[in-house]
């Protein structure tokens, strides 16, 4: 296996985050064009002896760092990834940075295209819970008239959430590059928000159903897609595909049930 691309990094603000639960996310962004993303981590690499030997080791996720490299830093990943605020200043519109401006907490994510035995697929990558630093800057002018590019590297600490778990990464392979994208933009709330009209009217009226009229095996499938329809009219910015394939397998389930007799 070998890793051969690495693609669209998204931030997304937290929104909420409450006591052993997941953070939830306002609205993100896609911050740049993907350079690098290299990610070093601490274990807390604690150790027990007893009776001259080694008896207890503790190798937990402790807090990690994330350096990523971008082809440009836009005004808006500036202001809602790295705590820039507008401002003027004689009278111009400008992007300020400023000791008291803090950057927000948030999840990040990206996807690597992956290459094994002749076939791709595309590994996707969310960290919960991330900080962001302003980049230092380096310029230079062109060399005996050459180009040497200069682009940004910003540097991020990983923390953990506050979930039961400590969750501070989720890794998901995709067998096409459309349902990786998918996958980080519905995490991210990037795109436009899913219309949940007719999924909240088909899980009203399969609610409405008495369960004791149907035949417990045909009530199982029936409410399981309800079960699921339920969760994703509950996520604050699923994707209009994964709100219209609940809908039509709760609609599915609801036809196949049987009545008793």
């Amino acid at each position: 296996m070998a890793y051969i691309g690495l693609k669209h990094p998204v931030f997304a603000p937290i929104a909420t985050e409450s006591a052993n639960s997941l953070p939830t996310y306002g609205a993100g962004l896609v911050v740049g064009h993907a350079i690098a993303a290299n990610v070093a981590i601490e274990l807390s690499d604690s150790k027990l002896a007893a009776d001259d030997m080694l008896v207890e080791v503790d190798n937990s996720f402790t807090s990690g760092t994330i350096t990523t490299g971008v082809d440009d830093l836009s005004d808006e990943a500036l202001k809602a990834w790295l705590g820039n605020r507008d401002a003027t200043l004689n009278g111009v519109p400008t992007i300020r940075s400023a000791a008291s401006y803090e950057a927000p907490e948030g999840g990040f994510g990206y996807y690597r295209v992956r290459k094994k035995n002749g076939v791709r697929s595309y590994r996707a990558y969310w960290y919960y819970k991330t900080k962001w630093g302003i980049p230092s800057e380096d310029a230079s002018t062109k060399p005996d008239g050459s180009i040497e590019w200069q682009t940004p590297e910003v540097e991020g600490t990983i923390m953990t959430a506050q979930d039961t778990a400590n969750s501070w990464r989720d890794m998901a392979t995709f067998t096409t590059e459309t349902d990786a994208l998918a996958w980080l933009n519905e995490l991210a709330n990037i795109g436009e928000p899913a219309n949940k009209t007719n999924l909240n009217a088909a899980i009203a009226s399969a609610q409405a159903r008495n369960p004791e009229t149907y035949t417990s095996a045909s009530w199982v499938d029936a409410a399981n897609a309800l079960a699921e329809a339920v969760g994703v009219a509950a996520m604050p910015s699923p994707s209009q595909a994964r709100v219209d394939a609940a809908e039509s397998l709760l609609e599915a389930a609801v036809l196949t049930l049987v009545p008793r007799t």
